[in-house]
This record gives C-alpha cells, structure tokens and sequence, in this order.
C-alpha cells in the first residue's frame, strides 16, 4: 500500500503558476503617429495595443513617427520572475516536519509561480513639432551630439 502511494505522488505533476502581461497600449498626442517596435515598422498607428512580451521576451525599443513632428523613442523593458515556496512554509511546529502536505515531488524542482510583463503596461507620448524649441531630455542630448562631433575633429 505505502509502495503505491509513493508511485501515486511521484507520477503527480507540479503545481506551476503562469501569468503573463504581454501587452502595451501605446497612444500619442496628437493621435495617428506610426509605430515603429526595435526600427521595424509594426504597420499601426497610435493609439494601438501591440502584443511585445512573453514569459521570456526581450526589452524593445518604441520609436513613434509622424509628419511634422519630431520622432519621439521611449523603452519598455521585459521583466520574468519566478518565485517557490521555502521549506519553512510548510512547517507548523518544530516537532513536524518542514513540508507541506499539497506538495507533489516535481514542486521540489519547478517553481510555483512563474510571472512576466511588459513595464511599462502603457505608454501615452506627446509629439513635439518640428519647429517648437527642443527642451529637456532633448536639449541634453543635442548638446552632447554636438559636442561628441567638436571634440572628434582636428
């Protein structure tokens, strides 16, 4: 009797947990910019929620384009994470021992959980025009271009 219920819980499979949030709304002001995910045209304009991740996706860069106004780049990230109980969660007393009774062999080896998403969830850019004065971020960075390029000449 005891031999059968050892194979009983060896053929038992692992309790694995699997979420996901795969996908970014992308919207701009003003609306209707083309979406462009790592310098590939996806073939939408905003707003658009665009399916990027996956359990083991990667980090993408979004790059909104649109006649008369600055292209505008932002980067959303892929994060996984996987997480298991500990030994102690299942211990009630120190006279018991450290394992829970839901446990089945292959918990020992997989994870309960396994949890993905795209950050940020969403992304909402206002377009600059072409002719507007270029502030912040921008300015910063045109001043270091300019810069890199004094500095390479003779």
């Amino acid at each position: 009797m005891l031999r059968a219920l050892f194979l009983l819980l060896l053929l038992c499979p692992a309790c694995t947990w699997w979420t996901s949030t795969e996908h970014v709304l992308i919207s701009s002001d003003p609306l209707g910019a083309r979406i462009l995910v790592d310098g590939e045209d996806s073939g939408r304009t905003t707003p658009a929620r665009l399916r990027l991740g996956g359990f083991f996706g990667k980090n993408h860069t979004i790059t909104l384009q649109k006649k008369g106004y600055r292209q505008a780049d932002r980067r959303v990230c892929q994060y996984t994470e996987g997480y298991t109980s500990k030994w102690i969660d299942g211990a009630y007393d120190t006279v018991m021992l450290p394992l829970p009774l839901f446990w089945t062999p292959g918990d020992f080896v997989t994870p309960f959980g396994i949890r993905s998403a795209i950050i940020p969830g969403e992304l909402w850019i206002v377009l600059e025009k072409d002719d507007a004065p270029k502030l912040g971020f921008d300015l910063l960075a045109e001043q270091r271009n300019k810069a890199a390029v004094g500095t390479s000449e003779p």
